[in-house]
């Protein structure tokens, strides 16, 4: 098994994928990027984001469940540049840095400080929750 993935963001060649041991640089879109990984479970990323739009009632800032290991979580709207795709089973702790901005630590102690407010994470971790425990009850 590979590496444990933290988060996926933009960068100035494609996009910036940190995991638990390196960072690299992938020349591609986010929503490509998921796209490929849900690929690997038969799925899509607009498939899952569907599914979760109707079964939980979820408008925007859709949590994209990929597999047992990867639940990532936008900070931000897609379109908007500076998004960030945080992967929930990497979290170890999070805590608000400043006003809109969160510190998040990581299972190997690395940490990041990201503009999204500690209540807008929260909001994520806990339809997370809910989806994760739904998924544990229909498999």
């Amino acid at each position: 098994m590979g590496d444990m993935m933290y988060y996926i963001r933009r960068s100035d060649k494609g996009i910036l994928v940190k995991d638990e041991n390196k960072e690299y640089v992938v020349e591609t879109s986010i929503k490509r990027y998921i796209n490929k990984l849900c690929m690997k479970n038969l799925s899509t990323y607009d498939g899952r984001k569907i599914a979760v739009k109707n079964l939980f009632k979820q408008k925007n800032n859709i949590p994209i469940f990929v597999d047992r290991n990867i639940f990532l979580y936008p900070t931000k709207s897609l379109r908007e540049y500076d998004t960030v795709f945080i992967n929930y089973f990497s979290i170890l702790s999070f805590n608000e840095s400043d006003i809109n901005r969160t510190l998040f630590i990581f299972n190997n102690l690395d940490e990041i400080i990201i503009d999204i407010s500690i209540k807008k994470v929260i909001k994520q971790h806990k339809i997370i929750e809910k989806i994760s425990q739904y998924l544990e009850n229909v498999n």
